[in-house]
């Protein structure tokens, strides 16, 4: 394990050797479950809410806005499914953090959402693309399977959710690949939102301060429960090959969602064919951190054999996003948040 620090290490060793009895690594992790109301700042919030007039990183986040609802509703009814094998009171607690935080984020996202609408973006076309049917598929969902059953690498994967579906002798979607789906997405917000929180160009990208604290909210939040669905994965007995599957459908799917219905935004928004608004927007995201090397870095850390998610410990940046959101302690600078990262 050269390269690793000495606390990622122990976090490993604890990982797989926890006490009897135990089920989560970090017993006292804090998940705090936030009554929050940004009503007043949704009714100002205008069209242009992004830096330079950004039209990419505007369709993005009211995308990326427009999938939460229903996805939170997923991971909520996957956790809870197995929540009956939870024995361990710390995890136990968690459990009902996790599921807390996600009600209030679901929320928050559909009246988000709405405001999105009004002025102008695919918010709630995307919710709608995102609603499940009686197989627990989005229709983008079935896209991306059809896709990658097909001629993808994973061309075996719908016969065999079939098979599973009927040895369960039931319709509807197999619970435990649900909560793999949950567990993978769960490491894909928390990795985006490490770096909302670290990253200068990320925070940049905001002109609307008050939206910026929306999403930081919501991004404190996924760190600090981003354990909860894989903890609970491993105590239901799900195994490596349908966590790393789950993975792979969990990429592929947000892939296509979200550059599907940018693209569309995008092309179909005046400001795009304004002032060379499309090409500057263009420009700008040669710095976006989510098309970088360190978002992929972080994003493969799930495909090692040893992977949990609190290897990577970002406490102390939890605390002080925290104390900033909680106690309005001044807002932590990128340089000052990177440096409290345990790499």
């Amino acid at each position: 394990m050269a390269g690793v620090s000495a606390s990622w290490q122990h976090s490993f060793m604890t990982a797989v050797t926890l006490p009897d009895g135990a089920q989560t690594v970090e017993p006292d992790r804090t998940i705090i479950v936030r009554r929050v109301d940004f009503a007043e700042m949704l009714a100002a919030m205008e069209r242009d809410f992004t830096a330079d007039g950004d039209v990419i990183s505007a369709h993005v986040l009211s995308v990326l806005s427009g999938l939460f609802p229903d996805g939170e509703e997923m991971f909520i009814d996957s956790v809870r499914h197995f929540r009956h094998l939870v024995t361990d009171p710390d995890l136990s607690r968690q459990v009902n953090s996790f599921i807390g935080q996600e009600v209030i984020h679901g929320r928050q996202h559909r009246d988000l959402n709405a405001r999105f609408a009004e002025l102008g973006y695919r918010s709630k076309v995307v919710e709608h693309f995102m609603q499940f049917d009686e197989e627990g598929l989005t229709p983008g969902m079935h896209l991306v399977i059809r896709v990658l059953t097909k001629v993808g690498p994973m061309r075996k994967m719908l016969s065999e959710m079939e098979e599973r579906r009927a040895e369960r002798g039931e319709l509807g979607p197999d619970p435990m690949f649900e909560l793999a789906l949950t567990a993978a997405l769960e490491h894909y917000t928390a990795t985006m939102a490490e770096l909302l929180l670290t990253e200068a160009d990320l925070q940049n990208q905001f002109s609307d301060q008050d939206l910026f604290r929306l999403w930081a909210w919501h991004a404190i939040e996924e760190s600090e429960h981003r354990a909860v669905a894989f903890d609970v994965f491993k105590v239901a007995g799900g195994d490596e090959e349908m966590r790393l599957r789950a993975m792979k459908v969990a990429g592929w799917a947000l892939v296509f969602i979200t550059s599907w219905h940018v693209t569309i935004g995008v092309l179909t928004d005046r400001r795009s064919w304004r002032n060379f608004g499309l090409a500057r927007s263009l420009w700008r995201q040669r710095n976006n951190p989510l098309l970088g090397k360190k978002f992929r870095r972080r994003l493969a850390d799930y495909y090692r054999p040893d992977f949990h998610p609190l290897q990577r410990d970002t406490t102390a940046l939890e605390n002080r996003w925290r104390a900033w959101f909680d106690e309005a302690a001044p807002r932590p600078t990128p340089s000052e948040s990177l440096a409290l990262v345990n790499f």
